[in-house]
């Protein structure tokens, strides 16, 4: 469960990214996160990853106060956190069987144990024909395919995806979120996805979260972009 309690968040320039927050989303749900840029989003992602910390309130996920966290913990902490960006930041001289490996082996799992879970998250990913190819090869929607393959090797509670169709067109977009809907059915992952792409928000409705100038200006249950000046 992740729970923001009056979380504010303002930079050291003075820019206050985030007013006030209250937000609770429940294990196993899929949010999309909207908002015009400069409205907060990022700024979530980031405390909710341990990038930052707010300089009010609470933020709890999976029991864990994460703001309170000594910097040694944070990697530990973030072992059950998934993030997927954009901009795919695979390994390119790793195959795609070996970047999402790589996200275990640093966990120094055993070797039969990372090969099996490896083939299981190939099929759900649907890359299963691909593992011996390397990023270069790959088109850039099988790309964020093996991006999101590698967030969720280590069964991680929470998936943030960050823009994950940013880079795509509009039908690899649909893909990325029916794969995303996937994993959230199998694995029962909690995902926030941020995202701008009206399209996706009103074809494949789910609550919906709006921030504006760091605030929640709307939180709605069946999804509906909200469409900002």
């Amino acid at each position: 469960m992740i729970h923001l309690k009056n979380v504010s968040k303002t930079y050291k320039n003075g820019v206050h990214a985030l007013r006030n927050i209250d937000l609770q989303i429940e294990d196993g749900e899929f949010v999309y996160v909207i908002g015009p840029t400069g409205s907060g989003k990022s700024t979530l992602i980031k405390l909710l990853d341990g990038e930052e910390v707010p300089n009010e309130g609470q933020v709890i996920v999976n029991d864990i106060n994460v703001g309170k966290l000594r910097h040694s913990r944070v990697p530990v902490y973030r072992r059950n956190i998934g993030v997927v960006f954009q901009d795919f930041r695979l390994l390119p001289k790793m195959t795609v069987f070996e970047n999402i490996a790589f996200a275990l082996e640093i966990l120094a799992m055993g070797k039969i144990e990372i090969r099996r879970r490896v083939r299981e998250v190939l099929d759900l990913v649907d890359l299963r024909d691909k593992a011996k190819a390397f990023p270069s090869e790959l088109s850039g929607g099988q790309q964020q395919r093996a991006t999101i393959g590698r967030a969720i090797a280590n069964h991680p509670k929470v998936l943030i995806a960050d823009e994950p169709t940013g880079n795509l067109d509009p039908e690899k977009s649909k893909e990325i979120v029916e794969l995303l809907e996937k994993i959230n059915e199998v694995e029962n992952t909690t995902i926030v996805m941020v995202t701008h792409d009206s399209d996706l928000v009103n074809t494949y409705k789910k609550r919906t979260i709006a921030l504006e100038e760091g605030c929640i200006v709307s939180d709605l249950m069946e999804g509906g972009y909200l469409k900002h000046d």
